[in-house]
């Protein structure tokens, strides 16, 4: 069963606009997203600890459960991605569709126990890779498959939105 619509939007358009639902700015300072990285799953194992977590509480949204699985995947392609684009000259950046992901990966039916832990792994993997990234490797660029070109730096910023934005999707 699934009745979420599938979104559409370009995301990537909030490194130049911002984002007015969860004050992203695209400016912030993308040597300090470990950190936040590492507060965001602190975060989350809070949020899947609810004893409504795997409930859809508002019609067409995912549950705390859902999105927990969503983060856990869109942090582990941002690593490969930023991996990609430090160890690649120029390269293209597959697709991620995130609602097929979610359908094929039926997020709606993993265990809160299990998420809870991999996706603490998959913040702490992609803040120490970008902990690692320094001087001009912040400017060393990828390219999505539609030819938007994203910088290491752009890249971290898209991925930091995704995080403040996921988490205010579940209220925290």
């Amino acid at each position: 069963m699934n009745d979420i619509t599938p979104d559409t939007r370009d995301w990537a358009d909030v490194l130049d606009g911002g984002c007015p639902d969860c004050g992203f700015t695209g400016q912030e300072d993308p040597t300090t997203v470990p950190a936040t990285l590492t507060e965001a799953a602190a975060t989350w194992q809070t949020v899947l600890t609810r004893d409504d977590a795997a409930t859809r509480r508002t019609p067409g949204r995912w549950s705390d459960l859902e999105y927990a699985a969503h983060m856990r995947d869109v942090l582990d392609e941002f690593r490969r991605r930023t991996e990609l684009m430090l160890t690649e000259t120029d390269p293209t950046l597959e697709n991620f569709d995130g609602d097929a992901v979610a359908i094929a990966s039926d997020y709606a039916h993993e265990n809160p126990a299990e998420v809870a832990p991999a996706l603490s792994a998959a913040a702490e993997s992609y803040a120490g890779r970008l902990s690692q990234v320094s001087g001009d490797e912040w400017d060393r660029r990828g390219f999505r498959a539609d030819g938007r070109a994203f910088t290491v730096a752009t890249l971290t910023l898209y991925g930091l939105h995704e995080v403040r934005h996921h988490l205010g999707d579940v209220g925290a």
